[in-house]
């Protein structure tokens, strides 16, 4: 993958994987941190995860957010590690407060930190954890219009150079899940669909994937997990072009496939390694 010509980009849908993807080489963890090196560093990180979801968007107002292991059963040396990027409460009132203005009740929270959909892709991203990051929650009830809207509305008031940083995965079945297992049928089926919608800018299929996409309940049995690409897809609205990143699976029914609006690569037809 080419590391030498940098941009900036608007939005990332990145499909983040187990907690202990941090523990052992491999070619998703070497995209992390292949990521970071094409990136020309943004001034501040907008995150918002999968494994955060609250009934109003909630926006974490500490300015040193602590690393939360949101996990059990892994091996001890992971619940020693730290992500310690700086929040930015500032920038979370004022966002609050322009949510508002457009009819988007929402509020802060001062105890909120990083769950690990958010801090273990952005330790190799971004390892010098020197970048701000503001988590934001996903917001419970809201459709994938609203998602779209709310994507659209930050991008609108974020400061400039802003990156909103999407974290969830493509599939998602760990029901199931079996460690070394082939890609499932139905698991490869809805990652193409996906792609293809992605990268031919089918707005509307995405939005109503539960129509048109094949297998959704297999592959999405609760929605959490994909749900934060459509507040990419709204911040990257303008994005001239949707850049497969990378792609790949774990267990036979997870998707590590990740998404970039506004991301240069060498050649557009490859995905990156798997």
């Amino acid at each position: 993958m080419e590391t030498t010509a940098k941009s900036a980009c608007t939005s990332l849908f990145i499909s983040h994987g187990a907690p202990d993807i941090l523990l052992t080489p491999s070619k998703t963890l070497q995209f992390f941190s292949d990521l970071g090196k094409r990136l020309s560093p943004p001034d501040l990180v907008i995150a918002i995860s999968a494994h955060w979801v609250t009934r109003l968007p909630t926006f974490a107002s500490s300015p040193f957010p602590e690393t939360i292991h949101d996990f059990q059963g892994f091996p001890d040396s992971l619940y020693s590690l730290r992500y310690p990027a700086p929040g930015a409460p500032e920038v979370a009132a004022k966002l609050s407060e322009d949510l508002k203005r457009n009819g988007i009740p929402c509020q802060m929270d001062p105890h909120r930190g990083f769950d690990h959909g958010i801090w273990v892709p952005l330790s190799r991203i971004f390892p010098d954890a020197r970048i701000p990051v503001l988590p934001l929650s996903l917001p419970q009830g809201f459709s994938p219009d609203s998602l779209l809207q709310l994507g659209t509305l930050l991008r609108e008031a974020a400061p400039p150079n802003t990156l909103l940083f999407a974290s969830g995965g493509a599939t998602h079945n760990l029901s199931a899940y079996r460690p070394g297992q082939s890609p499932l049928p139905q698991s490869v089926a809805f990652d193409t669909w996906l792609r293809k919608s992605l990268t031919g800018k089918k707005d509307r299929d995405l939005l109503e994937y539960m129509e048109h996409s094949p297998f959704p309940r297999f592959n999405h049995p609760t929605d959490e997990h994909l749900f934060p690409l459509f507040v990419a897809m709204g911040y990257g609205y303008d994005a001239p072009r949707i850049h497969p990143l990378h792609e790949g699976f774990e267990g036979g029914s997870v998707s590590l496939a990740s998404y970039g609006f506004e991301v240069p690569d060498t050649d557009p037809s490859a995905p990156g390694p798997r």
